[in-house]
């Protein structure tokens, strides 16, 4: 049986704190699970294995502990929660730690795969506390997924198509490739304008395109309806047979802050339309090499109606 974060949180809420002692969870898991507090109030997950566990990070949000027991000579490893404003995240991060480990054929194996999930987390919820991608990411995100999937169809391979994902390395456009720059903005159906977020957004001195890809949330069963989860599944099989591709596509998706969680394939959206500009040195844009030199940074709105001119077909 799946462990939800329902799930556990109805077991945490049965515990009283002072009985002292863990719940034992999810007996059919190659490591053995319990849930508990560590405090009054600090909730902690828990597995006990056979296999010998080295030493682990903890976190900001997190205390790791391992230690061997005496009783039986079994390794424990212990997640404590330090604060208590990200429970529900906690459980989160609890069911996809175990779920993500399921699979594994033995105990060192799973270990290996809890503790490279918990790095994972880890790093997510040091930018992120809620530990999960709010909507206008999500979006954001996605827009840029359907572009990459089109590119990888034209790229001379898949690895170069992933490569040119600048947009997840932090640099100013989305995507850089030898045919040009692409600024992927993801907007409503019904969206007349785009927000160009800083000075820098559309300020390369070479030609490019700002891509304006129409997102909207719809319900499951809307014809071409598709979750975040879906898209990243359909990339990856696409990417399987070039493992560089693969792993690369991997780390840029970790440096987004996604983590392939249930939560990400509940929410499905529909992709209405594209439009596509050409930015040029004729194009309307602010940057820094035309606003006065007072001005430090800026964000501004594009009206889309009046860039007929730039539009491509």
């Amino acid at each position: 049986m799946r462990i939800t974060p329902e799930i556990l949180e109805r077991q945490w809420n049965s515990i009283t704190y002072t009985s002292g002692g863990f719940l034992q969870i999810d007996t059919q898991h190659p490591l053995e699970w319990h849930i508990g507090y560590q405090s009054i109030s600090q909730r902690t997950l828990l597995l006990v294995s056979d296999a010998e566990i080295g030493v682990i990070e903890s976190s900001k949000s997190m205390i790791v502990s391992r230690r061997r027991r005496e009783s039986d000579n079994r390794w424990t490893l212990s997640f404590e929660l330090l604060r208590n404003e990200q429970q529900s995240v906690f459980a989160i991060l609890c069911c996809d730690i175990i779920e993500n480990s399921r699979p594994a054929a033995n105990e060192a194996e799973a270990l290996k795969l809890v503790i490279s999930r918990y790095r994972q987390w880890s790093k997510l919820l040091e930018t992120q506390r809620s530990g999960l991608m709010d909507e206008y990411s999500r979006k954001g995100l996605l827009g840029e997924l359907l572009f990459l999937e089109e590119r990888i169809d034209s790229a001379p391979s898949t690895l170069v198509a992933v490569q040119g994902w600048s947009g997840a390395d932090k640099a100013d456009q989305d995507f850089m490739y030898p045919d040009g720059w692409f600024e992927i903005k993801s907007i409503g159906a019904s969206a007349t304008s785009v927000t160009i977020s800083s000075l820098e957004q559309l300020a390369c001195k070479d030609a490019g395109e700002l891509v304006i890809i129409r997102i909207d949330k719809v319900a499951p069963e809307r014809t071409g309806a598709i979750s975040l989860n879906d898209l990243v599944h359909r990339i990856s099989a696409i990417l399987v047979s070039n493992a560089d591709a693969l792993d690369l596509f991997r780390t840029k998706l970790n440096e987004y802050g996604y983590i392939d969680l249930q939560e990400y394939s509940e929410q499905k959206y529909f992709c209405s339309g594209t439009q596509r500009f050409q930015v040029d040195e004729s194009f309307p844009r602010l940057t820094v090499a035309n606003v006065p030199t007072q001005v430090a940074s800026a964000h501004y709105e594009l009206d889309l109606p009046a860039l007929a001119n730039w539009e491509k077909e």
